[in-house]
């Protein structure tokens, strides 16, 4: 349990502080993920024109639908071989028993939660939560609305909604709160508002990723480095989507808004009008409504806090720019889909392969055809034919001897393909 930042005035002899107390846990930390929606449905957006500084999309987009059949028969009957089930055994949503991942045409496109267990949701209710890479590409509010039509269910609400935004700009945001926690030169208004750290990192003394808000309120918001997350998680499609709308992806911060369905209810997003997540204007919009009012640090002098209520340092004081809100982008660039095959994977699968003919080098006899196919399996679901083409020529020369040529007679002759996956990285 973390203990919230009192941002009271303390006076000990000649000095104030924030009165900062440390949580009982420190390490890293994969944040949960949440955000924001509009203001009425009406959207005014002004495109002004500037050089945008960051990337703006939804990032977590979680609804609630019931069931006209039970869910649990469609899953046993279903017949169609475009549409896989898998059943997964662990899972952290409190309020379902049963996790179902859906796979449209062998693409992960969303997890459905079933079976209430704690008298939250209607026996009927389910939940949908579409994957986290299908957000960041061009297509993906298609394919949830053929996984629901597909399993008969009807749309109720919207649960969860996240809009995050990144930018190298926003590191500034974590210096802010470092200096929040030590100093009282770094002040809020609002002194229920929570500022909580998620991590310390011990080589420098320094808390690493921040909570911003209360869960329970409808609306929070989440801090971090959103590049040393993606080392942690494997998210190395988040590089791409950074390429494609021209955001540099060495140290970049991420601000998370996070709406639950108190918050997202008044928005009325449902089935229909979802392709409005994708849209930058409108997002952009959303996120400045409800983050803008409250997100609001002021740098005020020392002895103003010492001398003279808090109201009065703060209107002396100034108010720090942590978002240029004039930069927030008004287009986004989705990514097309496709199987993300992580770098780490690549070099993996060339040095099986490189092993592989090596050991039937060494042991021709003894060699198996169960070591043609593994060579053979990586080089085409890696793209790595051309490889396998030159570590041949390397390793057997050009004139390959004839108690090789049995095993390796399928790799002859064969015009060599692009080798993609190494040109990619």
């Amino acid at each position: 349990m973390f203990t919230s930042i009192n941002t009271t005035k303390k006076e000990i002899g000649n000095t104030v502080n924030n009165g900062f107390q440390f949580p009982v846990y420190t390490g890293s930390t994969n944040p949960d993920y949440y955000s924001s929606t509009s203001q009425q449905n009406k959207i005014e957006v002004t495109n002004n024109g500037e050089k945008e500084n960051y990337s703006l999309c939804s990032d977590w987009v979680e609804f609630i639908c019931t069931w006209v059949t039970p869910i649990e028969i469609i899953y046993r009957n279903h017949s169609t071989e475009n549409i896989l089930v898998e059943k997964i055994s662990v899972h952290k949503n409190p309020n379902f028993r049963n996790l179902h991942r859906i796979y449209l045409h062998g693409v992960e496109v969303c997890d459905i939660f079933s079976a209430s267990n704690n008298g939250t949701h209607l026996y009927n209710e389910v939940s949908v939560k579409v994957a986290n890479n299908m957000l960041y590409t061009a297509d993906w509010v298609e394919k949830v609305k053929k996984v629901v039509r597909y399993f008969t269910l009807e749309f109720v609400r919207m649960a969860r909604y996240d809009i995050a935004l990144d930018g190298t700009e926003l590191t500034k945001i974590d210096i802010v709160l470092n200096k929040f926690t030590k100093s009282h030169t770094v002040q809020i208004k609002n002194d229920a508002l929570k500022v909580l750290p998620l991590a310390l990192n011990k080589k420098e003394l320094r808390w690493t990723g921040w909570s911003i808000g209360c869960k329970k309120s409808g609306i929070s918001a989440r801090y971090y480095d959103k590049t040393e997350e993606i080392q942690h998680s494997g998210k190395e499609y988040m590089l791409d989507f950074w390429n494609k709308n021209h955001i540099s992806t060495e140290h970049v911060g991420r601000f998370e808004v996070q709406l639950n369905y108190k918050r997202l209810k008044k928005y009325r997003i449902d089935l229909n009008n979802m392709e409005l997540l994708t849209n930058a204007e409108f997002l952009g919009t959303i996120f400045q409504q409800e983050v803008r009012p409250w997100l609001k640090f002021y740098r005020v002098k020392r002895q103003d806090m010492l001398n003279h209520r808090k109201e009065i340092a703060i209107r002396r004081g100034r108010e720090i720019e942590l978002i240029k809100w004039h930069h927030l982008p008004n287009k986004i660039e989705l990514l097309e889909y496709y199987v993300h095959k992580p770098h780490s994977n690549v070099i993996n699968a060339r040095n099986t392969i490189s092993f592989t003919l090596r050991e039937i080098l060494r042991n021709p006899n003894t060699s198996t055809t169960a070591q043609v196919d593994v060579i053979e399996q990586y080089a085409k679901e890696y793209n790595l034919c051309e490889y396998v083409q030159r570590k041949i020529n390397e390793l057997f020369g050009e004139e390959i001897e004839p108690q090789y040529t049995l095993h390796l007679q399928r790799f002859l002759h064969k015009e060599s393909e692009p080798d993609e996956a190494v040109n990619n990285h």
